[in-house]
């Protein structure tokens, strides 16, 4: 127990109690009178677990049994016996509702009781109290529990403490109402509020222990009823009334717009955590914060328009979470302002739609499967969406100056999920766009998303376009436009490119199946061929070829709408190159040892590991990576261009791998053209240069992919050499070796001794049996 400490102030004998209980309005019945449940005279103690007549959801948690502890607390899974209260951290792995949570006592006096109601006028007066304190609800309850700690002194301390706590429910909807009578002042620590897994709320901060703070519990509240305390506490957020957040905007910042008047209104609804406002309220900070002037004001570069950007786009999701309100069946409201459109839609457990209907403005559309989101487990029936069209785009610098170098052909959207828990989309959501800019058909528009301080397509493809209207397919939500390049000629660059590559890519196809076919034919002579070269050929093969067949499909929009064969393509490709950059550096590192060796005799010159252990590594590594990849971010496959997306820094599971053997590639390739420097003189220069050809075959022209960003031809010289690996293996490895052009002429010459007139002539004299004449 805690020492004892003298206070000051009068203390008020249980009988004063129970009559001032008798005269508050607050308090719901209780006492033996009532029928409730003592608690034992017990200091530290708990009621035995009571077992709930109805299922009490508390923040995304469902229970069914509670207990009523002694030091003025209520808890679900664990009894409490604890008298000093302990942080209230959002994250524990208990819940409690403290109204008053201290060191009590009641062996000696005060009554500790519960009551659970599910008819009479118990019922009645919960349901005009959750309509008169959330009148955006129509709420009829079903059930009540009432637990009340009535005159029960402190420990060791004069002092006595009156107070309840009212859980009320119907389904899902849950509410809990704490009332408080007089309390005395104390110096024990003291605690007030509630406590659950991802959700706080401190009426007085744990630990307290201001006297002043605790006596005057009864005179404060959160619904403007002194004494009472009203929350909204299912569906895995708190919800509290209109009277704790002002997001008014003042007539003087309305007639006279500025900067301060903008971030001030910025920082009120940077406040909002789970408060439902009055759609009024919202509509007036909307048209504030989305017009020209108020977005615009005070800024003078790139940076802070683009600031401002993401200060309204969070700031609007934020106002529209507060037009969500937990419903049992469906509803919907509609926002229609000079400068924004939005629509709210939400289902409950109850709603029998099998579809909602699709959500509509003036300029946009959009299908999304919100009956299944609700079906998940975590959402419990529930879901929400908030859609927002902003219709002040279209000649706004705000969006047309974030993408200078091409044009804005649609409204900017939004779509969230506000105070769902599950966000998880069932299935891709599809946008309709209308275009509100002349349609160049010679361009070709993209679905983009704002990602911070760009625009980006990861996520987004275009599925469908006419002159009117386009339809964008997105696999998550997020703030949606349409655009296209203002400079036509760029994008013919760019088709130029894609057609030069896909040749180019054509070309060295050609080249590995023809170093194949050759190592095949040498395949006995260990001098042309080793495991690393060959499988280096199978993989680059492989991979080109998948490259080259996606980039066909993506030309002819056949792959565009399957999801998922797009990032199985990408989960391939991502294997297949890392396992052609693993044989390069297997390559790279063999081709080290041999030069090391070539003062060696021949017969001691050995493979450096078996063919077996080689092929395990060179595809094991690759199969990791791209295993591990896919494991902790299975979607990062499958972008617009059915590769790696960019999001979460997920290219960086290719670029890393890829850089670290680069570097590696590079090092041992300057390290033997090093160490060819002090052999040249015992070398023919044919040797040399094969050797110097390895620059290309061991893949270290890649590098320059980081540095093409800004330059045409450094990208072109990068497609020729990264295309043409297979060209130059062909070359040095093939057209240039003695023992291939050896081997050859040896079928060159078996062919042509096969298909000779005295071989021909022999064959028929023989098989005729007229005589025996053999030519040599």
């Amino acid at each position: 127990m805690v020492d004892s400490y003298l206070i000051g102030g009068t203390s008020n004998d249980h009988e004063e109690f129970s009559i001032h209980l008798q005269q508050t309005d607050l308090f719901y019945p209780h006492g033996t009178g009532e029928g409730d449940t003592l608690n034992p005279r017990a200091d530290d103690v708990s009621s035995p677990a009571i077992t709930l007549q109805s299922p009490f959801s508390f923040f995304g948690h469902t229970y069914s049994q509670i207990y009523v502890n002694s030091n003025g607390e209520l808890t679900f899974n664990l009894n409490l016996s604890a008298y000093v209260p302990t942080p209230f951290v959002a994250h524990g792995d208990a819940s409690i509702i403290a109204p008053l949570w201290t060191d009590l006592d009641n062996r000696k006096d005060g009554v500790i009781s519960c009551h659970q109601y599910s008819e009479g006028s118990v019922l009645s007066r919960a349901t005009k109290d959750i309509n008169q304190h959330f009148p955006q609800v129509k709420f009829t309850a079903s059930w009540v529990f009432v637990a009340t700690w009535d005159g029960v002194p402190y420990y060791n301390q004069p002092g006595k403490a009156s107070f309840q706590a009212v859980l009320i429910s119907r389904g899902t909807l849950s509410f809990v109402l704490i009332n408080y009578g007089p309390i005395d002042p104390t110096t024990h620590k003291v605690a007030a509020g509630y406590d659950t897994f991802k959700h706080s709320f401190q009426i007085l901060k744990s630990n307290s222990s201001s006297k002043h703070d605790v006596s005057a519990l009864n005179t404060t509240s959160n619904v403007n009823v002194p004494g009472r305390w009203a929350f909204w506490v299912n569906q895995g957020s708190s919800y509290k009334t209109t009277s704790d957040l002002n997001i008014k905007v003042s007539e003087a910042c309305k007639a006279n717009v500025s900067q301060e008047c903008t971030k001030k209104l910025l920082s009120k609804i940077d406040n909002i955590t789970d408060e439902v406002l009055p759609k009024e309220d919202v509509e007036v900070a909307l048209e504030f914060l989305t017009t020209q002037n108020s977005l615009l004001v005070g800024k003078t570069n790139q940076d802070e328009l683009i600031s401002s950007f993401n200060n309204v786009l969070e700031a609007t999701d934020k106002l529209m979470s507060t037009l969500v309100m937990t419903v049992e069946s469906f509803s919907s409201l509609s926002i229609s302002l000079d400068t924004i459109e939005a629509r709210v839609t939400e289902v409950g457990p109850s709603c029998s739609l099998m579809e909602i209907p699709q959500l509509e403005t003036l300029d946009a559309k959009m299908d999304i499967d919100l009956i299944g989101i609700s079906k998940s487990e975590m959402n419990q029936g529930h879901a929400a969406v908030a859609f927002m069209s902003y219709t002040n785009t279209t000649n706004s610098s705000l969006f047309s100056k974030t993408i200078s170098t091409m044009k804005l052909l649609s409204t900017v959207v939004s779509a969230t999920l506000p105070r769902t828990r599950n966000t998880s989309l069932t299935k891709p959501v599809n946008f309709t766009l209308r275009h509100n800019a002349e349609f160049n058909l010679s361009g070709t528009p993209s679905c983009v998303y704002w990602k911070e301080t760009e625009w980006v397509t990861d996520g987004c493809s275009l599925i469908e376009t006419n002159n009117s209207h386009s339809v964008c397919s997105c696999n998550h939500l997020s703030t949606f436009a349409l655009i296209m390049q203002t400079k036509p000629s760029e994008f013919q660059k760019d088709h130029r490119l894609d057609e030069f590559s896909m040749v180019a890519e054509t070309l060295g196809l050609v080249f590995l199946v023809l170093t194949l076919l050759t190592f095949a034919v040498c395949r006995k002579n260990p001098r042309v061929i080793n495991t690393a070269r060959i499988q280096l050929c199978i993989s680059l093969l492989l991979a080109h070829f998948l490259f080259l067949l996606t980039q066909i499909l993506l030309k002819s929009k056949s792959l565009q709408p399957l999801k998922l064969a797009c990032a199985v393509l990408a989960g391939f490709l991502h294997f297949l190159f890392l396992s052609a950059f693993v044989w390069m550096f297997i390559e790279a590192l063999m081709l080290f040892i041999a030069v090391k060796n070539l003062s060696r005799p021949k017969s001691k010159q050995k493979e450096l590991l078996n063919w077996k252990i080689l092929t395990v590594i060179g595809y094991m590594v690759a199969l990791f990576v791209v295993g591990v990849s896919a494991g902790v971010v299975p979607e990062g496959y499958g972008s617009e261009q059915c590769w790696l997306k960019q999001d979460k820094d997920f290219k960086w599971s290719f670029l890393g791998p890829v850089s670290f053997i680069l570097a590696f590639n590079t090092i041992l390739f300057s390290l033997i053209a090093f160490s060819l420097g002090y052999s040249l003189a015992h070398l023919n220069r044919l040797f040399s240069l094969k050797t110097m050809a390895q620059f290309v075959i061991l893949g270290c022209p890649w590098i320059l992919g980081f540095f093409t960003a800004d330059s045409e031809a450094l990208e072109i010289f990068f497609v020729i050499l990264n295309s043409q690996q297979g060209t130059f293996i062909f070359i040095v490895h093939c057209v240039l070796s003695n023992e291939v052009r050896q081997e050859y002429r040896k079928l060159l010459v078996g062919f042509q001794a096969n298909f000779s007139p005295t071989t021909i002539t022999e064959a028929h004299t023989t098989q005729g049996g007229s005589t025996d004449l053999h030519t040599s």
